[in-house]
């Protein structure tokens, strides 16, 4: 079980630095096309219409991939303040009440993202061309990385106690 449970944690780190990669990616891909756009706009006097749509695209993988592996290193909004003033027992019920709340989310936005993703699949973008899914791929990717992440969270909790192995116990972005 020990060694399954290592395997695990093995492929969500993976899994983690892939999205902090293409978060970063699309990081750089957006900002050379923003830079295109206002060169266009300014020089050329004549604004490529894809411009903006592909920043947004680039824009929620971007969001997608830094937040879902902000859930697994432990950034995601809590409630340090109030947990650090509670009883031992009491602030851990908390710790996982936060993270149940984020795994619930993260299936939420598989779920209804997936739904907007198959109900778009025969539109097509207008300025780039894609197929209207596009749009929500990142949302629904996103959701599966929070809720297998939520998961990996709330079940070494309820295991060991403590957060995932190489991962910090506590959000570092606090409320205070």
């Amino acid at each position: 079980m020990e060694r399954l449970h290592r395997g695990v944690s093995v492929a969500l780190e993976v899994a983690a630095r892939l999205a902090i990669l293409i978060a970063g990616l699309a990081m750089v891909a957006m900002t050379v096309v923003v830079a295109w756009g206002v060169f266009g706009r300014f020089v050329l006097n004549d604004t490529p219409a894809w411009a903006e749509a592909s920043a947004l695209l680039l824009m929620a993988w971007v969001i997608m991939g830094a937040a879902a592996a902000g859930v697994r290193e432990g950034f995601h909004m809590g409630f340090e303040t109030l947990r650090e003033a509670l009883p031992a027992p009491v602030a851990r019920l908390f710790l996982m009440l936060s993270d149940a709340t984020i795994t619930l989310f993260g299936a939420a936005m598989f779920w209804y993202g997936l739904d907007l993703a198959l109900t778009v699949w025969d539109a097509t973008l207008p300025t780039v061309g894609l197929p209207g899914t596009v749009e929500y791929l990142p949302l629904v990717l996103g959701g599966v990385l929070i809720t297998l992440f939520g998961l990996e969270r709330l079940l070494s909790h309820a295991a060991t106690g403590h957060a995932p192995a190489g991962v910090p116990e506590h959000t570092i972005l606090t409320d205070s």
